[in-house]
């Protein structure tokens, strides 16, 4: 708990205080976004929050809660993990739907979007290693058969749980192959990116494809080899069309729901 240098708690920790005196943490201990995460969940299902409306603002839910602004952030991340609501600059927190869903949802329809779903990826990484790329590699990359590029093997989980919901590979251009200093046992896919390629990465393309998961894959995700998969291959490209980055993303086919809204001038 911090304190101000007067000695007096901060606003934010007071609320947070007083919310554990409240409270507010589960039985089991659990942190205190959690708690709030399985109220406003709950709070959604019973109609309280109706579907189509907007959830109160961060700063009305940190009162509510007597929260810090950090933490009321980690429980509607975890309400958008769910696919229960979508967050929207500029207009607020959208109930999407009344349950939670068992499938990782992203709904991207614009960059800024993609951002935020590379802020909530944190991957569990199984294995870092420098590795010389095959064909099907390459052209999956759009890249030349032969080159080093850094090979990061991860996994994603949902909502905190031990169950992976998704396998990530992660290709680095061999001119960044310093991240491989920055590579922890779970890292965020957001922070590799602001911290190595910032703003100059100048163009994403996405690819979507279906297709049976390969056995290497398979045991990863805890399912039979050739379940049908759904891939995301994303590139990510500096000026001139450099290949910067590059991650592709296999889900089981029932644990991925892709949404994309389209802005009609």
């Amino acid at each position: 708990m911090t304190r101000s240098s007067e000695g007096v708690l901060a606003p934010a920790d007071a609320r947070e205080a007083r919310g554990q005196a409240t409270g507010l943490d589960d039985e089991a201990g659990s942190p205190r976004y959690k708690s709030i995460y399985q109220q406003l969940a709950r709070d959604i299902g019973s109609g309280r929050y109706p579907v189509m409306t907007l959830l109160p603002t961060e700063h009305e839910l940190c009162e509510k809660f007597g929260a810090s602004r950090h933490t009321i952030r980690e429980a509607i991340r975890m309400l958008t993990v769910a696919g229960m609501v979508s967050r929207r600059p500029g207009v607020g927190t959208r109930v999407e739907t009344a349950h939670a869903s068992t499938r990782f949802t992203q709904r991207i329809s614009q960059f800024p979007d993609l951002l935020q779903y590379a802020r909530n990826a944190a991957l569990l990484v199984r294995d870092v290693r420098t590795i010389k790329l095959g064909k099907r590699q390459a052209e999956a990359l759009g890249a030349e058969p032969g080159q080093p590029w850094l090979h990061i093997n991860s996994v994603k989980t949902l909502d905190d749980q031990d169950t992976p919901v998704a396998c990530t590979v992660i290709y680095a251009n061999p001119a960044h192959a310093d991240l491989r200093a920055d590579i922890q046992p779970r890292i965020s896919l957001l922070r590799l990116i602001e911290d190595h390629f910032g703003n100059r990465i100048h163009e994403v393309n996405q690819e979507f494809s279906a297709t049976p998961i390969a056995a290497p894959i398979a045991r990863q995700l805890q399912v039979e080899p050739e379940t049908a998969g759904f891939v995301i291959t994303r590139r990510y490209y500096g000026s001139g069309g450099l290949l910067l980055l590059a991650t592709i993303t296999t889900f089981p086919h029932d644990k991925m729901k892709y949404s994309m809204s389209l802005n009609v001038a």
